[in-house]
């Protein structure tokens, strides 16, 4: 550049700079901040994210999901709306509790003499209007997980505050608005909010890969009278990623070897379920109601531990529900079988089964090669499948009613 156009353009630029000041009209950079708005303006929040996604019986859905809003904070003015738009395979909600409450629980006792317990209309279907001025309780029920589930929540924030907002079916997803006075100015564009968002939403795929072989990794150790027990994990997470696998997801082992299936997810709950090649059965059970909406009955099929302790190739046989390692709520953490007939056989956790959270185990003769080497290990062991589901309040964190109004022969119109 010569000397006579660089003294053009600072020449050009000082013009620019001092019109501005003169006029109360300051330059702005590409990345600078929006100044006040005259009017609403509309925002989007991403609720949460995915990664190794692939075709699966529900439609294309990641291995890893992630719980978290993209943002979890965001500053608006008073008048604005807020768009979330889900962003997963695995369903969500944005639920405002009332203030100073705490977010409904997810499953409700039914009351009087029934020992049933339901999933909590309160926390699954929508709450509120469509504007929100932080009095009452207001959240999208939820989103996604069947075609006939929403997949965008639109809420319009008439007063200034900040409130905070959760996810009603995974404990540790939680998101806060800020709103301020009509007209103030925006501490962030959409794009800036966008570009803030994919690199978050990065550093967590980066975190999931970075866990993937611990995940999918199983291990082995000596069982009794020469057999082998293996062990396999399932699912895996921290609370804001999980991965929908089991690990190793195919296995092959000897007559009379032991699987041992152990929960490693800190929140996400799963069953191992062998049907034996009959249906998976419904998480929830939908009962119409002549008012109201359906009772969305937790199903003790999927809920209780079934089938002994040696699967020889038929029957039912069912974990119950495996909470999260963190979960405050008792019940089974592990899950044993005894394999002592030859074949492959395929199991499933129900929860997210359509998500490809399938799993395979060949049982061959012994002296046919086998898929670990031995090394250490610990035990097992459950208890009452109720107490899986009853905690604080009949909480159960993180176990979402999605698989149970997704599946096409129970779905909620």
């Amino acid at each position: 550049m010569n000397t006579h156009v660089a003294r053009k353009l600072v020449a050009i630029w000082t013009l620019v700079l001092v019109t501005g000041l003169a006029t109360g009209i300051a330059p702005q950079m590409t990345l600078a901040a929006p100044a006040a708005q005259s009017g609403p303006t509309t925002w989007t929040v991403l609720v949460g994210g995915q990664a190794e996604i692939s075709a699966q019986e529900m439609g294309p859905a990641g291995a890893w999901q992630f719980m978290r809003f993209y943002p979890e904070t965001i500053t608006i003015n008073v008048g604005d709306t807020v768009v979330w738009k889900l962003n997963s395979a695995e369903p969500h909600t944005v639920t405002f509790p009332v203030p100073g409450q705490k977010a409904p629980d997810l499953i409700v006792p039914e009351g009087g003499t029934s020992q049933r317990l339901l999933m909590n209309p309160l926390a699954v279907m929508p709450q509120g209007a469509a504007a929100y001025d932080g009095s009452a309780l207001t959240g999208s029920g939820q989103l996604g997980g069947g075609p006939s589930n929403p997949t965008e929540y639109t809420l319009t924030f008439t007063t200034e505050g900040t409130f905070d907002y959760f996810c009603t079916f995974h404990a540790m997803m939680k998101g806060k608005v800020i709103t301020q006075a009509a007209g103030s100015a925006y501490p962030k564009t959409q794009a800036q909010i966008d570009t803030d968002a994919a690199a978050q939403l990065k550093a967590d795929t980066d975190a999931a890969m970075k866990a993937e072989p611990a995940a999918s990794q199983g291990s082995s150790r000596p069982g009794p009278d020469g057999t082998t027990i293996y062990a396999v994990n399932v699912g895996y997470g921290d609370g804001t990623m999980s991965f929908m696998r089991f690990g190793p997801t195919d296995l092959t082992i000897h007559l009379g070897d032991t699987v041992e299936w152990s929960q490693k997810d800190v929140d996400a709950p799963h069953t191992v379920t062998l049907t034996s090649g009959d249906a998976v059965p419904e998480l929830v059970l939908v009962e119409p109601q002549e008012a109201g909406p359906p009772k969305l009955v937790v199903n003790p099929a999927v809920a209780a531990p079934a089938g002994g302790t040696t699967y020889s190739g038929t029957g039912f046989f069912n974990s119950g529900l495996l909470q999260g390692t963190q979960n405050p709520a008792p019940g089974p953490r592990t899950y044993s079988l005894v394999f002592d007939t030859a074949g492959t056989y395929e199991y499933v956790c129900v929860l997210h089964d359509e998500m490809g959270m399938a799993g395979h185990i060949t049982v061959t003769a012994a002296g046919e090669p086998s898929a670990l080497p031995v090394t250490g290990g610990t035990g097992s062991g459950f208890g009452p499948w109720w107490l899986a589901l009853v905690g604080l309040g009949f909480v159960v964190v993180g176990l979402p009613v999605a698989w149970a109004l997704r599946r096409k022969r129970s779905a909620v119109n």
